[in-house]
């Protein structure tokens, strides 16, 4: 939206920073360490806030060999070509996340794989043995646990311990940007806070970290031409920032990339609206790749080789890995005997609970 002679701002801050998760935590915490007044918004209530940060496994993607690290990221990205200044941004980032690790979250890396040496699991460190420098990737946690938003605590207290240069607001979802009416520059941005439309003036950017559209259906059926997906991460990522970037006229791209994580490849338990699903990766239940197990689509045929490791929800198809066309009804088959494997294989720590809940028997292949 434009401003204009009649426009009236209810308040003014140097920085504001859209979405309180991990990306928004970390802007916010920095801005504020450069001495900017900083506003700090989040669409969901106060205590649901984190955005997929917090509902993700904590591991941070690092290493120590930038050269190796650059090598084995530029094949996992092959035949693709990834912008050059954001690909140099990321690997020397994971190049030095160690000291990142010290130096502002005050904690000593844990290495993951490391912990996990000895284990099968470890597979899921180095995912892709055989393209070339895998072994120098590693994943970095904050101590010696994952899936319990041990980061996200740290972020957040970041934040907190910064409450004399940062406000937030909760349950206060962003609008529109605000654009100078000659030069289109954004200068403010619109929020509903307490039902209420209020208008910012920012004096030195607007930060966009409002995750994704994994909750809205229309923009899922949109961009990824699937009828149904089931979020594992937060409920309150709406695609608004798209929405926002569209009317600046903002370039958008990458637009059919998802992450398409579950049991298997892209399968997820569904749940009613506004119900987190979960995953159980099938490197962590070493007995649901082998044995009896199939999964099959809505004509009952079996769509991928469920013996195949889950890369991310990535399969291998003619030389390259990709995300499987998500079916509308998949379901994961098996008999008696599997069921009784997968309900009493040792819990590694890594394995979600409860999963098996779910399981209808029945009498017959028909049924």
């Amino acid at each position: 939206m434009s401003h204009n002679q009649d426009f009236q701002w209810d308040a003014v801050y140097d920085v504001a920073v859209l979405g309180f998760g991990g990306a928004g935590a970390t802007a916010a915490r920095f801005a504020a360490d450069n001495g900017a007044k900083v506003l700090l918004v989040d669409s969901a209530p106060e205590g649901h806030e984190g955005g997929n940060t917090r509902y993700a496994g904590q591991m941070v993607g690092a290493g120590k060999d930038y050269e190796a690290l650059k090598n084995y990221h530029e094949h996992l990205a092959a035949p693709l070509k990834p912008d050059q200044a954001a690909f140099t941004n990321l690997i020397e980032g994971m190049a030095n996340m160690g000291d990142y690790f010290r130096k502002y979250l005050d904690v000593e890396p844990v290495s993951m794989k490391k912990m996990l040496a000895g284990t099968p699991s470890t597979a899921y460190v180095t995912e892709y043995p055989e393209l070339p420098d895998a072994d120098s990737y590693d994943d970095y946690l904050v101590h010696q646990g994952v899936d319990d938003a041990a980061l996200w605590k740290i972020l957040r207290q970041k934040v907190l311990d910064r409450s004399n240069l940062i406000d937030i607001w909760y349950a206060s979802p962003a609008k529109h940007l605000i654009q100078d009416g000659v030069s289109k520059t954004v200068i403010g941005v619109q929020i509903e806070r307490k039902h209420v439309l209020r208008n910012i003036k920012v004096n030195n950017g607007v930060v966009l970290a409002v995750g994704g559209f994994e909750n809205n259906q229309e923009m899922i059926q949109t961009f990824l031409q699937a009828p149904y997906l089931a979020p594992i991460g937060s409920l309150y990522n709406q695609g608004d920032g798209i929405k926002m970037l569209e009317e600046v006229n903002a370039q958008l791209w990458n637009m059919r990339s998802f992450e398409s994580l579950g049991q298997f490849h892209g399968l997820s338990l569904k749940q009613n609206k506004g119900v987190r699903s979960t995953y159980a990766l099938n490197v962590f239940w070493q007995e649901s790749s082998t044995g009896s197990v199939i999964v099959v689509g809505d004509d009952g045929t079996r769509y991928f080789n469920e013996a195949e490791m889950n890369r991310h929800g990535h399969i291998y198809n003619h030389g390259d890995w990709v995300v499987p066309l998500n079916q509308a009804h998949p379901y994961m088959i098996f008999d008696q005997k599997k069921y009784d494997e997968l309900q009493n294989e040792p819990d590694d720590g890594l394995k979600v609970p409860g999963y098996l809940d779910k399981a209808i028997k029945a009498e017959s292949i028909g049924e």
